[in-house]
């Protein structure tokens, strides 16, 4: 199987920590929502205007109801809300499986993979319902009832701060604003968390020590969604009030972010396979990357390792099968000697054709120019070649017949191997050692200097003996 790009996805796990219990109050439907911090709040031009839920949202949009109080309470409802898939996205599995078992979820999670981004529902309350264990209070909730972190949290976390940005829109009558946190963990370097949601008034009640009182209580609260992009760029303002709106079901004000605008559709240009036939070159890759296309529709890319495919051409698509039906497909065009493909990620890579077409020529040509003195490297790389480092010693012997000799010297110990040896174009040997392994590598020589490439090495340098 070929890997030719590694595609990571950072995997985000979060820790909620519990409490002692949860409420039996009635919520005050009057409540303003405020922010008693030292955090930075911008100013929003937009005027705040409250937006209830619309029968056409619940309607037209894939829902779940979400618990976000805690523990048994006999006002569960009152903690209980509507929340929906956005455009484009998708509640994970899990969401789906629970809710359609218990008919709610305490942790709602959607994926849009397409415009590369996830929410999570996630609810943080002030230090008064944790019992004031700093252990299980987080950064974001720190930074925003407390205005600062503890020492205990500043010994792992270093320039902890906190952008407050209200969004100008309401859910169920609580101002909507985005929290962006921004800490450097001393292993992981600097971090920076969206959130976007309301501070709610959230009842609970404790057991008072000594007297065994049981006590209602009331307490600031933060429910909504932590934000995360795992593609190339960061989430936006816009794009994160757009996606909390629809995930409350309220109109935010914010036209689809994400949605591209339709463009011209331009003339298919087809490429002439007969002009694909040949040796592409990359001369700015790290390893110029490299395309053969035979005639009879196999070819191989090589990019230090090498990979056999066969190729179909339709209109201007381009498509490459490799083993195991590993298939790859780009929209190509050809411009004389130059090839550009573009792949569904819409990167684009150029190409020249290279001179040296030995394998798609009926009569060989010879590589050296009549009348000139410019030297062959297939020729250059006959006789024998060392590198020396602190490390080993390694020796290649290449004869005119084909055949080598090679060597390999390190902490007193010595592997030796006959091989014989071919060339993928002028600069490119292939070798297949008597061990049944094969190798190659790309090189330059200058005088008695031979410079080599390959999957394993950039520029180890061998002299001629």
């Amino acid at each position: 199987m070929r890997l030719k790009k590694v595609w990571a996805v950072m995997i985000v796990a979060m820790v909620t920590a519990s409490m002692s219990a949860c409420g039996n109050k009635n919520q005050n439907e009057n409540s303003e929502s405020t922010t008693e911090n030292t955090t930075t709040v911008t100013e929003d031009t937009t005027a705040a205007s409250e937006t209830e839920t619309t029968e056409e949202n619940k309607t037209n949009a894939e829902s779940v109801k979400v618990f976000y109080g805690w523990g048994a309470s006999s006002d569960e409802a009152k903690y209980t809300a509507e929340i929906f898939c956005p455009e484009g996205a998708k509640f994970s599995e899990n969401t789906l499986k629970i809710y359609e078992e218990d008919g709610s979820v305490m942790t709602v999670e959607v994926d849009d993979e397409v415009n590369e981004y996830s929410a999570t529902s996630s609810m943080h309350w002030h230090r008064d319902a944790y019992n004031n264990e700093p252990t299980a209070y987080p950064i974001i909730a720190q930074l925003y009832f407390d205005g600062e972190v503890d020492a205990e949290t500043a010994a792992e976390n270093s320039g902890c701060s906190q952008k407050v940005t209200p969004l100008g829109f309401k859910w169920n009558g609580y101002d909507v604003v985005l929290i962006e946190t921004t800490y450097t963990f001393k292993d992981y370097g600097e971090q920076t968390e969206l959130f976007a949601g309301v501070e709610y008034d959230l009842d609970y009640w404790k057991t008072e020590d000594g007297t065994g009182e049981v006590k209602d209580l009331t307490t600031k609260a933060l429910f909504g969604f932590d934000m995360y992009s795992y593609g190339f760029d960061d989430l936006t303002q816009d794009q994160c009030a757009w996606i909390i709106g629809e995930l409350f079901g309220v109109d935010s004000g914010i036209e689809n972010p994400f949605a591209v605008e339709e463009e011209t559709t331009e003339a298919v240009v087809n490429v002439d396979k007969t002009a694909l036939v040949g040796t592409w070159v990359d001369l700015t890759s790290d390893w110029e990357d490299t395309y053969i296309f035979n005639a009879d529709g196999t070819g191989t890319y090589i990019s230090g390792p090498e990979y056999d495919f066969t190729y179909q051409v339709s209109g201007d698509t381009l498509t490459l099968i490799y083993e195991e039906n590993d298939t790859e497909e780009y929209t190509a065009s050809i411009n004389g000697s130059n090839l550009v493909l573009v792949d569904k990620f819409q990167s684009e890579q150029s190409f020249t054709k290279s001179a040296d077409e030995t394998e798609t020529t009926t009569e060989a040509e010879p590589e050296t120019p009549v009348g000139t003195d410019a030297p062959d490297p297939k020729s250059e790389i006959i006789g024998t070649w060392k590198a020396r480092e602190a490390e080993f010693v390694e020796i290649f012997t290449f004869k005119t017949d084909g055949t080598g000799e090679y060597s390999y010297e390190a902490e007193g110990e010595t592997y030796e191997c006959n091989f014989t040896f071919d060339f993928l174009r002028s600069d490119y040997v292939n070798i297949y050692y008597d061990d049944d392994t094969e190798g190659g590598f790309q090189f330059t020589i200058e005088n008695d200097k031979m410079t080599v490439r390959n999957e394993y090495v950039d520029g180890l340098a061998y002299t001629r003996q």
